[in-house]
């Protein structure tokens, strides 16, 4: 058995691992748990201050050892503190930059158990892109309800 703690921005990020990724790969025995970045005494979501979720990650990191622990960050907009981020390569591929982030990622939280990922695109724009791709999960309603959710954006 295999657990993740996966960091995420907010609630539909959250709702993703935890109704989607987790349960299909629960056939493989890997345990997903989805958390949410806490910004504040009571807010939730969104990558605001890099400072605040490096001591939410180290702590999941070090009170939960046997676990790996992981992100689902949007690459673009995060905060200027972002380690990599002011000496991000100018121009070429973004996955390559993605890349680049998630090593500069790792090395400043420096836990063994730490894997950093970061999502080209926005996630919300993911789902709104191709929305049949979630018929077999959701069924034919959530697919016209997103549907009708892009036709009026």
């Amino acid at each position: 058995m295999i657990r993740v703690h996966v960091f995420v921005e907010g609630q539909t990020e959250e709702t993703f691992v935890r109704d989607v990724l987790a349960e299909e790969l629960q056939n493989a025995e890997i345990y997903l748990n989805p958390i949410v970045i806490k910004t504040s005494r009571t807010g939730k979501g969104g990558v605001v201050s890099y400072e605040v979720i490096k001591k939410q990650i180290q702590r999941k990191c070090k009170e939960d050892r046997s676990a790996f622990v992981t992100t689902m960050f949007d690459f673009y907009r995060l905060p200027k503190t972002f380690p990599g981020i002011s000496s991000i390569p100018e121009g070429g591929d973004p996955y390559q930059k993605s890349e680049y982030l998630e090593q500069a990622l790792e090395q400043d939280i420096d836990q063994t158990n730490f894997l950093a990922y970061l999502m080209m695109y926005e996630f919300e724009g993911l789902l709104y892109s191709w929305p049949e791709a979630f018929h077999d999960w959701f069924g034919e309603s959530v697919v016209e309800q997103l549907k009708r959710d892009r036709d009026h954006l």
